[in-house]
């Protein structure tokens, strides 16, 4: 059997080197359970620190040094005992400090940036021919009913002079109402 030579490619294709970019990760983060794991870790080293100097100054002092310096040591354990209470305190102080500042921050009504816009049916008659007035130009006109001693108009809100509003009718005709004899604008919208 004759062994088969391996051959190099006949077309020789290039391949880009891509560089993959670093990407950029939350590394670090707080919880409530770390923090009171933090807190109790704090109470019990403060504690066996003070009892580890209670146990050696028992236990380098004689029994006579005792005896003359036991009242000295009573009030030594009782000024240490009022040490980590304060501490103690002080961190609780500051625990409640900032749990009140992060509820408070929750606790705050968001008032949106915008006001909000009545309905065309809460609007009274003024309000109502004021925002026809202001339509958009870039939509077509609504059509309404004009309620006026008792007569009903349909069309749209051409105009609004001082005593007098022009409605260009469905017809194409324009008629005009006086503003006191107005008595309801509704809205009717394009019906097909």
């Amino acid at each position: 059997m004759t062994k088969r030579k391996e051959k190099e490619p006949l077309f020789y294709i290039q391949q880009p080197t891509f560089q993959f970019p670093t990407i950029k990760m939350q590394e670090t983060y707080s919880s409530k359970r770390a923090e009171s794991l933090k807190e109790a870790q704090m109470n019990e080293s403060i504690e066996t620190k003070a009892k580890q100097e209670v146990e050696e100054e028992k236990l380098s002092g004689t029994k006579f040094q005792k005896e003359a310096h036991g009242e000295k040591l009573i009030k030594a354990d009782l000024f240490q005992e009022e040490k980590i209470q304060d501490t103690l305190e002080e961190f609780e102080t500051d625990r409640r400090k900032k749990e009140e500042n992060t509820a408070l921050s929750f606790r705050t009504e968001r008032k949106p940036s915008f006001q909000r816009v009545k309905s065309f049916k809460e609007m009274n008659i003024m309000e109502r021919l004021q925002y026809l007035m202001e339509f958009p130009k870039q939509l077509p006109p609504v059509p309404c009913l004009f309620i006026a001693n008792g007569n009903t108009v349909k069309g749209f809100l051409n105009d609004q002079l001082n005593e007098f509003i022009e409605i260009k009718l469905l017809n194409g005709e324009t008629m005009k109402i006086s503003l006191s004899e107005l008595e309801d604008i509704k809205m009717i919208g394009l019906r097909r």
